[in-house]
């Protein structure tokens, strides 16, 4: 439950950050930099549960969960809380940019690699839940298409003013890392259901 709700709130985090770059609304990305509290203190609470039922095996036997199984749980509830800090990087480069408009065809860029990644990070997460090698091996191969959509990004912003590109490339690399750290957590499923099998 907790995994799901850090990973509902992460989700939106990175929503948000997008909205307030495309609108320039900086409340709002104050907004999405406060919420990576509540990120912090779930992933908190899992370091915390791991700990307890890593230094006591029969409570993780009474409650029916295999010690890999929690430490894998706590793998990714890390990831995702570092997901949930590129939400807050991306945000913290629109508030640095000017009040104009971003350029439409950078906008359109960046929009399409976040929804890439987004698409990666809701199903590595289902894979996760579902315990789905394959639905894993397929979103892992989907990373590459990201990064080739971030690098297309980097060679826009290069065209455009020096103190804005620097910016969209920040965000362009939190919006790649995003992808990768969700097929980080596809990686962590097949490692997981490999060691189950053997």
């Amino acid at each position: 439950n907790t995994i799901k709700r850090m990973f509902v709130i992460v989700k939106n985090m990175h929503l948000d950050a997008m909205s307030a770059l495309e609108t320039r609304n900086k409340s709002l990305c104050d907004d999405v930099i406060a919420r990576d509290n509540d990120v912090d203190r779930l992933h908190w609470l899992i370091a915390r549960q791991t700990n307890i039922i890593l230094k006591n095996a029969s409570l993780g036997r009474k409650m029916g969960v295999p010690t890999n199984k929690v430490v894998n749980t706590y793998i990714i509830s890390r990831i995702i809380e570092r997901i949930g800090d590129h939400a807050v990087r991306i945000s913290e480069y629109a508030q640095k940019m000017p009040e104009s408009r971003v350029d439409p065809e950078v906008l359109a860029s960046i929009k399409k690699a976040s929804s890439l990644a987004l698409a990666i990070f809701d199903k590595s997460i289902v894979s996760f839940f579902n315990a789905d090698m394959r639905g894993s091996h397929n979103t892992i191969e989907q990373v590459e298409t990201l990064e080739e959509l971030c690098e297309n990004i980097n060679v826009l912003a290069m065209k455009r003013d020096p103190f804005v590109a620097v910016s969209l490339r920040y965000i362009a690399e939190s919006v790649r890392r995003t992808g990768e750290y969700a097929g980080d957590i596809s990686e962590c499923v097949i490692n997981y259901l490999v060691e189950e099998k053997a």
